[in-house]
């Protein structure tokens, strides 16, 4: 299946294509009639070709920024590039003074027709669109007035500059409307076909896993207490999940960091977990940077049960600025050195590392132990 916007991103990449091949065209007309022509306007006035480069520079630049963003320019471009195009073919007119008296200004007719295409494709609402067409209204008005022919063309080709403005407007708009309710549509599928393999999954997983660890805490078939109370704890989260309680995408660190946490209190140590701050900013993880800052957790708490002395702790999780900061605190015996067979070097700072993050260890003899650990909201792990 395509991914998440892909049928807009080819209705911009089609959008972009028609106002590159009409800016071609546009040009191509306008030398045409100008120098293949009859018009023999290039040996009549000096300068005019001069002019001619100017909308030829012009369309390079616009073609340009078209093909190299993939997508129509923006809006102020395209209004630009209509001031612009007003402001030469106005030049033109006057540099070519009596060669057009009595012929019309049909010398850069087509082009400016054609550059009203383009303004549709831009615009977003049709008011905006044939403001921007204004300025060759205005231009072309006036090379009316010059020529002598304002009320015999000025009217039909004045309104046909709004007129192929409106209409391209309407078919990008068409165009875009279809793109996003396409991509919708194909993301509502995804969501349901994902929901279908959950839910045949978590049917599995009842059926079979969960009332089997079920049954052995039930039952009595498990006689050590810390190992009943562990799949107890196992059981209620395969519940959980089969619910849909849990965020199977793996982006949800607080909800990891519960996991976790409730891991290490059945394991026997008492542990206060804050992550408001974590849970308030709404940040969604990368997968990779949840299993890691995760597991680094779950080696400190253990690291505290086994070496600290003490059997309680804190894990703080929260986001100062572009980072997301973890913290484990715990008031026990404390070390002197980063010794001592604590394991932090491989179980904890690698895990971190690997992510682009860092790690920071403060403790003192009798002072106890704080892990904390920082990783960009964005991590680089490529």
């Amino acid at each position: 299946m395509t991914g998440s916007g892909e049928a807009r991103r080819r209705t911009e990449s089609a959008l972009a294509w028609t106002v590159m091949l009409f800016r071609f065209a546009a040009f191509a007309e306008v030398i045409a009639l100008n120098f293949v022509g009859d018009s023999g306007l290039r040996r009549q006035v000096p300068g005019f070709a001069p002019a001619l480069a100017v909308l030829g520079l012009e369309s390079a630049l616009v073609v340009f920024l078209t093909w190299r963003r993939r997508r129509v320019p923006p809006a102020w471009v395209i209004t630009a590039d209509s001031v612009l195009t007003a402001a030469t073919a106005t030049a033109m007119t006057v540099v070519a003074g009596t060669a057009v008296k009595g012929s019309g200004p049909d010398f850069v007719l087509p082009y400016m027709l054609l550059v009203s295409i383009g303004i549709g494709t831009a615009f977003r609402t049709l008011r905006a669109a044939l403001a921007a067409t204004v300025p060759l209204v205005v231009a072309y008005l006036y090379m009316q007035a010059w020529s002598g022919f304002f009320w015999l063309g000025a009217v039909p080709h004045t309104i046909g500059f709004w007129v192929d403005s409106a209409i391209a407007w309407f078919i990008a708009t068409q165009l875009r409307r279809n793109a996003a309710e396409l991509d919708e549509t194909r993301e509502q599928v995804a969501r349901l076909a994902a929901e279908r393999e959950r839910t045949r999954n978590g049917r599995i997983l009842h059926d079979r896993v969960l009332q089997t660890m079920e049954a052995l805490v039930r039952d009595g078939w498990l006689a050590d207490e810390q190992v009943r109370a562990h799949v107890a704890a196992e059981a209620r989260w395969l519940r959980g999940y089969v619910r849909g309680d849990h965020d199977s995408s793996g982006s949800n660190l607080t909800a990891s960091l519960e996991e976790v946490v409730e891991q290490a209190i059945v394991a026997g140590l008492a542990v206060d977990l804050n992550a408001a701050g974590l849970r308030a900013s709404g940040a969604v993880l990368p997968v990779a940077t949840v299993e890691a800052l995760s597991g680094a957790v779950r080696e400190a708490l253990t690291n505290v049960r086994k070496h600290a002395g003490t059997g309680q702790a804190v894990v703080r999780a929260r986001v100062e600025g572009d980072h997301i900061v973890v913290g484990v605190l715990d008031h026990g015996v404390g070390f002197a050195s980063r010794g001592g067979g604590v394991g932090l070097r491989e179980s904890i700072e690698g895990r971190v590392a690997e992510i682009g993050g860092t790690t920071v260890v403060e403790s003192a003899p009798g002072e106890g132990t704080l892990v904390e650990l920082r990783v960009p909201l964005c991590p680089d792990i490529s």
